[in-house]
């Protein structure tokens, strides 16, 4: 059995958004509600933090650009950040006809582009969220409406498939993907998930083409075949809400994943005595990078 690092005790609220940096070899998470974002170099072991809190109310993902700095989605905003000045840029913003609602899980596609999708700060069950796509030149369009939380984002090896999925669903989804056009179509189900195992949240994908899923509320993360629907196997966290994972370090062979003490009972944490911690495990695969935003 694996035992999973704990690298960073934090007690994260909602610990989300890994996304590992290849060129400086730096990971970065995210605390949504305290709208605080985290570089955690695994090298020195330090997890700085930078503290948004006196601008946005929340701060759901975040990733790395190639002219330097981050991307990253405050509120219902995009924007980037300047690693070295703190200084913060909004590059777009979306529903404005929709203020109880925030965005949710982002990552870039290969081709630099930034997508995230929105979801209600307070889901009741209504399907207020959709998923965008930011190009480049900093231009937005909507790609699917419908969703009640879009979550758990990445692509296939061959990046023809788009998984996404919607928390609120028992079934993660694929999609065709055109990386000339960034544009999604041919909805379907990669895999459907079996009765307590837990809520679907962050995802990323091994060289493999296999799904890394984060089981909110399961303590594991679970590895699928998307092109079969085939549970492979199951890796326990000390930490009840488990919420998203990524490949990183220099053989992209390590597992980071994060996780959410937000809303547990004093009982939760006497069995998950790492709720809100960042985690990490050496795994025999090796996964998918990280790509960074190329506008």
């Amino acid at each position: 059995m694996l035992i999973p690092e704990i690298l960073v005790n934090e007690r994260a609220l909602t610990g989300e958004g890994p996304s590992w940096d290849m060129e400086n070899h730096l990971l970065y998470w995210v605390d949504i509600p305290n709208a605080k974002i985290f570089v955690y170099n695994p090298y020195t072991n330090h997890n700085r933090v930078i503290n948004l809190s006196n601008h946005f109310s929340t701060i759901s993902a975040v990733a790395p650009r190639k002219s330097g700095g981050l991307i990253f989605t405050p509120d219902r905003k995009i924007a980037a950040l300047d690693l070295r000045t703190e200084q913060v840029t909004i590059l777009a913003e979306v529903e404005h006809d929709l203020p109880g609602n925030r965005f949710n899980d982002g990552k870039c596609d290969p081709a630099g582009r930034f997508l995230a999708g929105t979801m209600k700060n307070n889901p009741d069950g209504d399907p207020a969220g959709s998923l965008y796509i930011m190009e480049p030149d900093f231009t937005v369009r909507k790609l699917l409406d419908g969703l009640h939380i879009s979550n758990g984002l990445g692509w296939s090896p061959d990046y023809r498939q788009f998984y996404l999925a919607d928390s609120a669903s028992k079934s993660v989804w694929a999609f065709d993907y055109d990386l000339e056009k960034g544009e999604i179509s041919n909805q379907r189900s990669a895999f459907t998930l079996p009765p307590g195992m837990g809520v679907a949240d962050g995802l990323t994908v091994d060289t493999q083409g296999m799904i890394w899923l984060a089981m909110w509320d399961g303590a594991q993360i679970t590895r699928w075949n998307p092109n079969t629907g085939q549970y492979l196997d199951i890796y326990r966290f000390p930490a009840k809400r488990t919420s998203c994972c990524v490949f990183g370090g220099a053989d992209l062979d390590e597992l980071y994943v994060t996780s959410a003490a937000i809303g547990l009972e004093e009982k939760d944490h006497q069995v998950y005595p790492y709720n809100g911690a960042l985690m990490r495990f050496r795994t025999m695969y090796k996964g998918m990078p990280s790509f960074a935003f190329a506008g």
